[in-house]
């Protein structure tokens, strides 16, 4: 009877803080304190019109909390008195969409007015050339503007032009606009197709997995506020099979609340022990998305081999990497086949397999997730080998 009264009395207890795969801002965001101070610095500028820097460009493999992170970035905005408008995708892929976001009117009377903006039967295709500058600037004129446009990597290349241009000339004369742009691994890359000058003196904010400590605050912290506890062993076996992965984190963090119904207790063993299964079939279905991926790309031979050779070693410099895609492939060397080389490995990098990052002033690869690498290389052999039967 106590403990039903203590958990009636704390209706927060029974809240499960962990929001796996929703893009929502988890009441924790572990492991990016770097990122929003940066944010909130240049929010800050924002919120007495002083205009950013630069754009900013925030990238990673997916699951990494960057829609997480851009959404915790737009409630502090809010916070201090800045407008915000959010484009996700594909749903801003042409001006029309782009200027009813960008509009002074209510969104009541935009409907009464009518589906077309500049009257029946007009295109905003047919509007003159700069109406999304001259729309943009008339927003910031009135009051900062937090523009964020998640996963950026699907930007329409001439409406991507047109926007980035404008941003970077309102920005340029003053003007209180932020723009953060926000995809997968290849959005630099997408960015560099569209003829805008401005992206690659943007601040870019790569969002790679957590540290182990960090990752530990993920589930630790949570919990901790909502009057629950976990055993630090029980924590370590979490973090280890996690590797650090935020998505994953966020999974564990939830099966976890929901084995461990009792809040007089640390959770265990005992809950991991029943969460496990569920984990694992979790993690699996995201795992076999990325392996239908990488044969969908033809490079799951070349995958397989880089497994092998990250089995090894956590870190590995490029030139290793390429060398081993280029064995894979069965290329020998010449300029058409380093061209391929090349390509596959960007894809590996695009596709979250490998992950850039600068180690002690040196580039080099890391693996995305490193039980991934294990799921491709055993489906990569079983598959070798019912074909080989």
């Amino acid at each position: 009877m106590t403990n039903w009264l203590a958990w009636l009395r704390t209706p927060g207890q029974r809240e499960n803080p962990f929001v796996p795969g929703q893009g929502q801002v988890p009441p924790f965001l572990a492991g990016r304190a770097t990122e929003q101070r940066f944010f909130q610095d240049q929010l800050d500028g924002l919120s007495h019109k002083i205009a950013p820097e630069s754009s900013i460009v925030l990238y990673g493999p997916r699951g990494n909390g960057k829609t997480a992170l851009l959404r915790w970035a737009e409630r502090e905005a809010r916070s201090r008195g800045i407008r915000t408008i959010w484009l996700a995708g594909q749903s801003a892929q042409t001006e029309e969409v782009l200027l009813r976001k960008l509009s002074l009117l209510p969104g009541w009377l935009r409907r009464l007015r009518g589906a077309s903006l500049f009257g029946s039967g007009v295109q905003v295709r047919d509007a003159p050339r700069g109406i999304v500058s001259e729309r943009l600037e008339r927003r910031v004129r009135r009051l900062p503007l937090l523009l964020a446009w998640d996963e950026a990597h699907a930007i329409d290349k001439e409406l991507g032009c047109r926007i980035l241009n404008a941003a970077q000339a309102l920005q340029s004369a003053g003007l209180p606009l932020m723009l953060v742009l926000a995809g997968t691994p290849d959005l630099p890359r997408h960015l560099q197709t569209i003829q805008a000058s401005f992206w690659d003196r943007s601040e870019q904010l790569p969002l790679g997995r957590l540290r182990p400590d960090d990752a530990a605050d993920a589930i630790r912290i949570p919990l901790g506020e909502r009057g629950r506890s976990i055993e630090e062993s029980a924590l370590a076996q979490v973090v280890t099979e996690s590797h650090g992965y935020p998505f994953f984190l966020q999974v564990w963090g939830k099966l976890l609340w929901q084995a461990c119904s009792q809040v007089d207790r640390p959770v265990g063993h005992s809950d991991l022990d029943r969460a496990r299964p569920l984990f694992k079939k979790r993690r699996n279905l995201y795992y076999l998305t990325r392996y239908t991926e990488l044969k969908r790309a033809e490079l799951l031979a070349v995958a397989a081999d880089i497994s092998a050779l990250f089995a090894s070693a956590q870190r590995i410099p490029p030139d290793r990497v390429r060398e081993v895609v280029g064995s894979s492939l069965g290329l020998a060397g010449k300029a058409s086949d380093r061209e391929a080389v090349l390509k596959a490995q960007q894809q590996l990098q695009d596709l979250g397999y490998i992950w850039s990052i600068d180690f002690d002033g040196s580039p080099c690869y890391e693996p995305g997730i490193p039980s991934l690498m294990r799921y491709v290389a055993r489906a990569a052999a079983s598959e070798s080998g019912r074909r080989e039967a």
